[in-house]
């Protein structure tokens, strides 16, 4: 997403005065906001998978304003990237699938990095159910610098297996 933020009069007072009672990350957030960076590079300086809503309530409460820039796809063109024909199911390419996802996490995130996720991909047993944890583990993946910088490569070779 290209989208440029900036900070309105109210959230140049809040960063001043600190009155309106903003939580940690949304205020964080606020302070990367300048109104002369894309979102992606606030995104590259803080990882959080929970920074679109930190934004979403930044701007409803009007600590912020869009400037310019250009939305991303809509989350529906994920889901269709992931969407795929249901077919016979190959172990091998299962397993293959299987461990490219919990050898990324353990490269990216280390070996305790989400241990949950990393049981759930184990567990899975169709194609199916590891598209459905696609977005768990790319938001994983995302958490760290070098994870996002190779996220969309790992997503494209994932999805080639699957």
């Amino acid at each position: 997403m290209t989208a440029i933020f900036a900070k309105t009069r109210k959230g140049q007072e809040e960063i001043e005065q600190r009155s309106g009672g903003l939580g940690p990350r949304p205020r964080r957030v606020l302070i990367l906001i300048d109104g002369k960076r894309p979102l992606d590079e606030v995104r590259a300086m803080m990882p959080d998978p929970r920074l679109d809503e930190a934004l979403a309530q930044l701007q409803e409460e009007g600590y912020i304003e869009r400037i310019g820039g250009s939305d991303a796809p809509p989350p529906a063109a994920v889901d269709e990237a992931v969407a795929a024909p249901a077919g016979p199911v190959d172990p091998a390419q299962m397993d293959k699938a299987r461990n490219f996802m919990l050898n990324a996490l353990r490269t990216f995130n280390g070996p305790y990095g989400n241990l949950g996720l990393m049981k759930r991909i184990n567990e899975s047993r169709t194609p199916a159910d590891l598209r459905g944890l696609l977005e768990d583990w790319l938001a994983t993946l995302n958490l760290t610098k070098m994870g996002q910088l190779r996220s969309e490569e790992l997503k494209g070779r994932l999805l080639a297996v699957l």
